[in-house]
């Protein structure tokens, strides 16, 4: 199978990790794709229980794409390439893309051996906000390259729909009583108050 992985905090998930996943099936032909909550981020960001964010990412699932406690199984902070390595061993007959958006460029030379990602695994970047501007030229930039590889995929497609929504941006929203309807589904809206997230 082929399979596009979103990682990342799911604090909470939002109608724009959806976009992003579903133009990725749709664009690569992924056979699914994985949204893959961190057990603790390596930036050393508060997140909320991993419990809470693994049952809100599950509330998000569809036929393509799929809730995974890998990283959160892990039970340690969560790098990339860690990631990925295990998951070629454990699954060999399936090929893995890491889908990073464009707000993460700037910062991506402090991943953990970040040119042996560039390298060796498939990396799908996709635009965030306005990042679809410069996007080629950024991925570059960031990556330290003259040109780009088969095994870097831009989303940079006529038609790609960019979104600047972030769990940061519900959160605070939440946090301040405005609301976070159309950004997150009803079920994630209804958990977060269920649940006293975000207060």
């Amino acid at each position: 199978m082929k399979i596009a992985i979103l990682g990342g905090a799911f604090d909470p998930p939002h109608l724009g990790h959806l976009i992003v996943a579903e133009q990725v099936r749709e664009i690569l032909k992924m056979d699914e794709v994985w949204l893959m909550p961190v057990y603790s981020h390596p930036f050393h960001k508060h997140l909320s229980p991993t419990s809470k964010r693994m049952v809100m990412t599950k509330i998000v699932e569809s036929k393509y794409i799929k809730a995974t406690d890998f990283e959160i199984n892990l039970n340690t902070t969560s790098y990339t390439i860690d990631t990925l390595r295990l998951l070629q061993k454990q699954r060999q007959d399936d090929e893995f893309y890491w889908c990073i958006g464009s707000d993460t460029l700037a910062d991506f030379h402090k991943w953990k051996e970040w040119q042996k990602l560039v390298s060796d695994f498939n990396i799908v970047v996709y635009p965030r906000g306005n990042g679809l501007k410069d996007l080629r030229k950024n991925v570059k930039v960031a990556f330290k390259l003259k040109n780009i590889p088969e095994n870097i995929s831009i989303l940079d497609h006529k038609g790609v729909v960019t979104t600047n929504v972030s769990s940061t941006l519900v959160r605070e929203r939440f946090a301040s009583g405005r609301s976070i309807h159309f950004l997150v589904s009803d079920k994630i809206e209804k958990y977060i108050k269920d649940n006293n997230l975000y207060i």
